[in-house]
């Protein structure tokens, strides 16, 4: 299904909300059939639309809802739900431009689990936004957003996060890539401390 009706841009709304309001206004100015016509059809486009675009989850909110799930497992310490958003393999970006693969159990049995237990760390996501979607190819989507983790009594850590999800055998999108940079400089790759 296309992508501009189950996850229509803004702009799809306010087009077919401005054609309701003109057909709307020239059937309350001619009375008869002829021009409720047209205002019933515009009535019906955008309720179309709006349903499918709440019925149907898109590749993009899919992949933000997944990653709202991977900062909250990160942020509970629980390594099977996060790992239960990723793929397989995970292609993820160190200091340097060098990239690491880890599998899923590699992940789950990770010593970052320790150190996010250990020194406490509150871990959020914010700034989800359609100016920072990328559709690759027909199979992933990359989504771009702000996290931070908060160490209790210790300093707060603002980087800018690139995903990568990819379509599975079961047709979700799941992690395949995660790459982090500095907060102000979205072009300086940032490593997540002891991970990978």
């Amino acid at each position: 299904m296309p992508t501009f009706l189950i996850d229509p841009p803004q702009g799809v709304y306010l087009l077919l909300g401005g054609l309701l309001i003109v057909t709307g206004l020239i059937a309350a100015q001619k009375p008869g059939r002829r021009a409720i016509i047209p205002f019933v059809v515009a009535f019906f486009l955008l309720l179309g639309v709006f349903i499918l675009d709440r019925l149907v989850e898109s590749p993009r909110e899919e992949a933000q809802r997944r990653s709202y799930l991977l900062a909250l497992a990160a942020d509970a310490k629980n390594p099977d739900l996060f790992t239960e958003q990723i793929a397989d393999n995970l292609l993820v970006h160190t200091t340097g431009g060098q990239t690491k693969t880890l599998t899923r159990q590699e992940v789950q049995e990770h010593r970052f689990w320790d150190a996010l237990r250990n020194f406490e760390v509150r871990i959020t996501v914010w700034d989800f936004s359609r100016d920072d979607v990328h559709y690759p190819d027909d199979d992933s989507v990359e989504i771009g957003f702000m996290g931070k983790g908060e160490v209790r009594g210790g300093p707060t850590i603002p980087v800018y996060i690139r995903t990568t999800y990819r379509r599975q055998a079961d047709g979700s999108f799941k992690l395949s890539a995660l790459r982090t940079f500095e907060a102000l400089n979205r072009s300086q790759p940032y490593a997540i401390p002891q991970f990978p």
